[in-house]
């Protein structure tokens, strides 16, 4: 079960850049050949203090996969076992989980739990938007 990392959670690259307001990332990652299930990937940071408000997930995938969309602690955060066709956009958010808070920096990741061909090509895109209110 592979783990990829997107540029947006790249080591160098800082969670925040203030510690007041919203904050909107989006972070794409190439999907390169085939993927197993149990793939990660890890697409944006967040920072100790954040409250996502809007999570999405854009596909330009050439076939179908399923899967979840979380962060460290609860792979299934935002969503579970979301199925998504070729081409398919799918807007993703729970409010049962809203407001979660989280208590140390983290990643909001794409966890892969079925294709349905050996390659699927195209690309995955994460967008969140969220509210830091500490000093």
């Amino acid at each position: 079960m592979p783990t990829f990392t997107s540029s947006a959670c790249e080591a160098a690259v800082q969670p925040r850049a203030s510690r007041v307001g919203l904050f909107a990332k989006t972070a794409t990652w190439s999907i390169v050949g085939s993927m197993t299930i149990g793939t990660t990937v890890q697409m944006i940071k967040v920072p100790q203090g954040a409250t996502p408000l809007y999570v999405a997930v854009l596909n330009t995938n050439a076939g179908q996969a399923t899967l979840s969309v979380g962060d460290g602690l609860d792979n299934a955060r935002y969503r579970s076992h979301a199925t998504l066709s070729a081409l398919q956009g799918y807007v993703l958010i729970n409010t049962q989980y809203l407001p979660y808070t989280y208590s140390t920096d983290d990643t909001i990741d794409v966890f892969i739990s079925l294709v349905s061909v050996t390659t699927l090509n195209g690309a995955i895109t994460v967008s969140a938007i969220y509210g830091l209110d500490v000093t």
